[in-house]
């Protein structure tokens, strides 16, 4: 192929490839090779969907190109060959929102680059209306292109080309450069403040020679450089210096960056580039060694969109680059023809660009762009929302930019108290700020902080020793370990005792008892147990069995047959490896009395060796379910040192006010922002080879956040351009500690009583919507079926209504404070809780039916002259603290926060349980039942797992200081 000069400007013309734009525009995918090393350069061209939905935009006359939009997103200027008598192009401003089209240039001679100002009062172009030759030039064009053999097309580097400003109307016309040669390709900064252009003035201005000299006579674009100037003209600064063309500098969004396109010095390539604004800090970010021209930049700043002929000058594609260039360019657009001079709308969320194919004509077409993808794509991390352009409308962009946000890999799950919290919750502060909203937190901050407990470690004084005659001293963290819920101090020398697995299980209508401490005495003594259960025992046995063997459960049964401490071993037969270093906290502390230790299994087989007797084969005949009474070690005693080191972290919840003038009462919307960090918070269910990833949360709850941030961007807006018509105060919350059991969430409701929230809406993984929303809770209050009605009808959000408010989230704190709850859900999922709740895998058009439905309840709500919905208390599922594998049913609510508390606290009872006859109330801490004193939550389970039902028994409790007796009838369940 003979190789030919090409002569074109990046940013400001469409020239090289002819074409007709067609009527309609398939959804642009690429759907080749994932990579691909064309004869100029390596690029990416992985299967996506970046583009969608596209259209036309122009339709009038034969070309019409370079359209670049307001800071609005409502406005487009763009140049067209559509006025009579002209057949050259002019400016024109299309109204995006009417489709009204206004010429603002003179209307003869050339006119290219157009530009609004930030102001939305003037605009830019370049043109060469005030050539004196300006009839000549247009009767030579018409002429030109009657003949039957048409030059080739390239673009008029005209020396007349001059910037001008005018008002939006094409009126008050100034002039901005007078300097002989072509200026143009000019754009405002976001400030407006200053103007960068191009120019090839120094080919006139400058004494050229030899080879220079030549090359300009031949190609005017050789000396163009890229300069800077006031808005108003003055003060021209030149930036580049380069031989060759430099031109097309846009600036990016926060004006601290130009980027530009740089030709070779014989015009034969093209490469992307970006500087500071003042010249400095210049980089090559492309290396496609091919024309790459009419770079932008996205909002973001992050990575800039250009046209290349990477894959032939027949072809010319979009591509993306990250603005750093660290990473290969990854192909946009699939389609025959010509593709260029892409924009970004002010927001990111769609993306205009001039088409052109072999007919010669070309059009400017607009379509949605995803940039969640597109960061993907270029391996860049999701965009920080408050870098970005919100819409106050819910839009599904906007969803989108929030769940990638929050469940991206650089906020490691967010788990709670860890620096990734303070992260995401400070954006969410700072642009709640923004829309108007004031903080809901104490002094007015829009954070409220609850400490907690998230860690444990060893202190330095941990000391185990056997001491009589049979003596020895263990190494911590070699031969055994605190565990993490043991009591601390020092314990002297008692005698020590094996008993088995250390399960005490009742018979049961279908199972028999079973007990490791028959006709043993462990009173004042350690006792030695194996964890776990019977390894070997019938399905049905070990299903049994197993409600009783988790290791608290088993020092709470050591405690009440009087031991002072024990000691868990896994035992040669059980497989297990003995893993010690690292302390595992498991959940919030309550006091023990008990000292609880892990042991290896060689020091255990030692110790049991001395008592005449081999683990091995007692572990072999207690794992057959064998019956085998526990026995004494002789003459050994054991003393301990037990020193603990709890790690406090603290919660943040994010708490806002939208603050309605003269009302009295509030409506509060909220979702929790914690999730399992990468599984060491709450219950992770990842798969084998999971472990150790971050849980990123993106349904469970990244898709409730984006929901009240949504809410929280349209209700300020609507106050703010509807005053009156909102009659109530909306709170919004975003809680910390929900999978930790309802920290934040229950912190807020013990000071709330100030903000007089009537009514609560929570949100709780509403990102997997299918063919219905479930609304929940609906038999807290009188009211909310009605309301369901209504809302379904105005929505058209297919819903299932459900009525028990006592449910595993957010909501219960507020329905156990007396408020009326609703908590929206789109259903659990097999990726629930595993490093499988991805970003790609939410339904982000569902999401937004579901806040469509949500806001119908809530413009309900806020209507002072609907009914209000009232508080009502029911009875709950009967299987809350109790456990759903539980004989017996109370009907007690668990405060989860229990820390430093002797007993259990309760946040109340359910209406006509056991419970609330008896008369327990909220904030009642339970210390003794059924004879079994109560330190614990461990001590509250293992007690229900004992006590007979339809007995009456005796349970005290702790109420403002005094200690009473309450007779209580447990009950069976159902």
């Amino acid at each position: 192929m003979k190789k030919v000069k090409v002569l074109l400007t990046s940013a400001c013309i469409f020239s090289l490839i002819s074409g007709l734009v067609a009527c309609q525009m398939k959804d642009t995918k690429s759907a080749v090779s994932k990579t691909e090393t064309a004869a100029s350069g390596a690029f990416s061209n992985e299967p996506h969907t970046l583009v969608g939905e596209a259209r036309q935009l122009t339709f009038t006359g034969p070309k019409s190109g370079e359209g670049y939009f307001s800071p609005d997103g409502k406005k487009m200027i763009f140049q067209s060959e559509r006025e009579p008598g002209n057949p050259f192009y002019q400016m024109y401003i299309l109204d995006l929102i009417t489709g009204d089209t206004t010429r603002v240039s003179p209307g003869h001679g050339k006119t290219t680059c157009g530009w609004i100002h930030p102001s939305m009062k003037k605009v830019l172009y370049s043109s060469t209306h005030l050539d004196l030759e300006t009839k000549k030039k247009t009767q030579e064009e018409y002429d030109n292109r009657k003949k039957a053999v048409k030059a080739r097309y390239s673009w008029s580097f005209d020396d007349s080309y001059d910037v001008f400003s005018s008002d939006l109307s094409g009126k008050n016309i100034q002039r901005l450069t007078r300097e002989k040669g072509y200026d143009a390709e000019g754009s405002y900064s976001p400030d407006g403040q200053w103007i960068a252009f191009a120019s090839n003035r120094a080919g006139y201005s400058e004494k050229l020679e030899g080879e220079d000299k030549k090359l300009f006579e031949q190609d005017p674009s050789y000396m163009m450089d890229i300069y800077i100037m006031k808005a108003d003209g003055t003060q021209v600064k030149r930036l580049t210096d380069s031989k060759g063309y430099d031109g097309g500098p846009f600036f990016s969004a926060d004006g601290k960056k130009i980027t530009w396109r740089r030709f070779s010095p014989n015009g034969s390539t093209a490469e992307i580039f970006t500087m500071n604004v003042d010249g400095s800090e210049q980089k090559q970010v492309t290396k496609l060694k091919s024309m790459s021209w009419a770079p932008y930049f996205h909002p973001s700043g992050d990575y800039i969109i250009f046209g290349s002929s990477v894959l032939g000058y027949h072809n010319f594609e979009l591509f993306i680059v990250d603005a750093e260039g660290k990473k290969a360019p990854v192909r946009v657009t699939s389609d025959e023809g010509f593709d260029g001079l892409p924009v970004f709308t002010p927001d990111g969320n769609s993306l205009s660009w001039t088409h052109r194919n072999e007919k010669g004509d070309s059009q400017i077409f607009i379509a949605k762009w995803d940039d969640a993808q597109a960061r993907k794509l270029l391996g860049l991390p999701a965009q920080d929302p408050a870098a970005g352009s919100l819409s106050p409308e819910v839009k599904v962009e906007d969803i989108k930019k929030w769940v990638y946000y929050l469940a991206s890999p650089q906020l490691q799950g967010r788990g709670t108290g860890t620096g990734e919290e303070k992260i995401y919750t400070e954006k969410l502060a700072q642009l709640l700020k923004s829309w108007g909203l004031t903080g809901a937190g104490p002094k007015g901050s829009f954070f409220e902080t609850f400490e907690f407990t998230s860690g444990v470690g060893l202190g330095a004084a941990n000391s185990l020793e056997v001491v009589g005659s049979f003596k020895k001293k263990y190494t911590v963290s070699k031969d055994f370990e605190p565990v993490s819920f043991s009591k601390t101090g020092d314990f002297r020398e008692a005698p020590v005792v094996f008993a088995g697995y250390g399960i005490k299980a009742p018979a049961s209508d279908k199972e028999a008892e079973y007990n490791s401490y028959k006709g043993l005495d462990v009173k004042g003594k350690w006792v030695l147990v194996l964890s776990d259960l019977p390894a070997n025992v019938p399905p049905q046995r070990r299903h049994y069995l197993n409600m009783y063997s988790r290791l608290q459960h088993k020092v709470t049964v050591a405690k009440n047959e009087g031991a002072v401490g024990v000691i868990v071993t896994n035992g040669p037969e059980s497989g297990l490896p003995d893993k010690f270093g690292k302390i595992k906290f498991e959940g919030s502390l309550s006091e023990s009395t008990l000292a609880v230790l892990r042991l290896s299994t060689p020091a255990a087989q030692e110790m049991i060796r001395y008592a005449g007797q081999d683990l091995i084969s007692l572990q072999m005949k207690l794992d057959k379910g064998e019956a085998l009474e526990g026995f004494a070690i002789p003459s050994a005693y054991i003393k301990a040192q037990v020193d603990l080191q709890f790690q406090k972290a603290q919660g943040i919840n994010v708490v806002a006010k939208l603050a309605v003038p003269g009302a009295k009462s509030a409506v509060m919307i909220g979702a929790h922002g914690d999730h399992l960090g990468h599984g060491q918070f709450g219950s992770s269910l990842a798969k084998t080879g999971e472990a150790g990833k971050a849980h990123v949360g993106a349904d469970d709850n990244a898709s409730g956040v984006s929901g009240v941030m949504e809410l929280a961007h349209y209700y300020a807006n609507l106050k703010a351009s509807k005053p009156g018509l909102l009659q109530k105060n909306i709170y919004f919350g975003i809680w910390s500690g929900e999978e930790l059991g309802n920290l934040g969430s229950s912190h807020f409701t013990k000071n709330m009583a100030k903000h007089n929230i009537t009514s609560y809406i929570n949100m709780d993984m509403i990102g997997r919507f299918k063919d219905r929303v479930f609304l929940q809770g609906l038999g807290s209050a009188d009211n909310w079926t009605r309301l369901a009605e209504e809302v379904g009808v105005r929505s058209a959000v297919p819903m299932i209504v459900q009525e028990d408010p006592y449910l595993p989230t957010d909501s219960l704190a507020f329905y156990l404070a007396g408020v009326p709850t609703a908590n929206f859900f789109t259903g659990s999922h097999a990726e629930y809780h595993s490093p499988r709740d991805i970003p790609e895998l939410v339904n982000y058009e569902g999401v937004a039916r579901v806040l469509k439905a949500v806001a119908s309840l809530t413009d309900l709500l806020v209507d002072t002259k609907l009914p209000m919905v009232k508080y009502v208390k029911v009875a709950g599922a009967q299987n809350r603290m109790e456990g759903r594998s539980f004989r017996v049913y109370l009907g007690t609510v668990p405060d989860y926060s229990q820390e430093g508390v002797k007993g259990v606290r309760i946040s109340g009872a359910s209406k006509d349980s056991p419970a609330e006859k008896a008369g327990l109330k909220d904030k009642d801490i339970i210390t003794e039942f059924g004879g079994t004193k109560i330190e614990n939550l461990y001590d509250y389970v293992y007690t229900l797992q004992s006590v007979k039902p339809n007995q009456e028994t005796i349970m005290k409790v702790l109420r403002d200081g005094r200690i009473l007796e309450l007779k209580i009838t447990p009950k069976l369940k159902e």
